[in-house]
């Protein structure tokens, strides 16, 4: 069925919110039935909320969200259109020319696409130890576990096993939606250089960065 998208403007908050909890709802209710969340041994397991509310304001989780939404209702020209939206608000974020991300997050597979909205679509959400709680707080490796277990694929929960379990990538043969990682930290790959997005610390909430270090595996969790 195909839908035309009115969420996109600005002047309707509460209709752009509303589509964030739509289809947060369906991205934990797809994630639960695919993966038991396992914090790091020792700490109390969190498991995902059966419905959440995205508590975040960001214009590219929104719109990340209204991306999958399009999916999700088989609009597969709306999704196109709002995915490179959103791949040009990234990208000017981060002083990259949209037309190169653009085209790294048209080029990837459809379940890399997914993952990656599904982590874009948590921007914002705070950080927390050992959490994977959609539209609340994640630590690293929940929210790479989140996402793609949003697209039916289980990985681990700790970074250096999620890293460990995919296949080996590099720069080159890495796709949009890959999984990157230097010691103690998993990340998920924009497409472009090094840029991630990810979940890095109590003090900053979900962000997108580019990050400037020599030496980042890349893994892709669908081997």
């Amino acid at each position: 069925m195909a839908i035309t998208p009115t969420t996109t403007d600005p002047r309707s908050p509460r209709r752009r919110h509303r589509a964030v909890s739509i289809i947060a709802a369906a991205l934990v209710s797809t994630a639960a039935a695919s993966m038991l969340a396992v914090p790091s041994a020792g700490a109390a397991p969190v498991a995902p909320a059966a419905a959440v509310s995205v508590r975040s304001a960001d214009r590219a989780a929104l719109l990340a969200s209204e991306t999958l939404f399009a999916f999700a209702m088989g609009d597969m020209a709306s999704y196109a259109r709002l995915r490179n939206e959103l791949a040009a608000v990234i990208a000017t974020r981060l002083g990259i020319a949209p037309a190169e991300m653009s085209a790294a997050w048209a080029s990837a597979e459809i379940r890399h696409q997914r993952a990656l909205l599904a982590a874009l679509s948590q921007l914002g959400v705070a950080y927390r130890r050992n959490a994977l709680r959609p539209g609340v707080a994640f630590d690293c490796s929940g929210l790479t576990s989140f996402a793609w277990s949003s697209v039916g694929v289980t990985i681990p929960r700790s970074s250096g096993r999620q890293i460990r379990a995919a296949a080996p990538r590099d720069a080159s043969t890495a796709q949009a939606g890959d999984l990157v990682h230097y010691p103690g930290h998993v990340m998920m790959w924009l497409g472009v250089g090094q840029a991630i997005v990810h979940a890095s610390d109590p003090s900053r909430p979900i962000e997108v960065r580019v990050l400037k270090r020599s030496s980042l595996r890349y893994g892709d969790p669908t081997g």
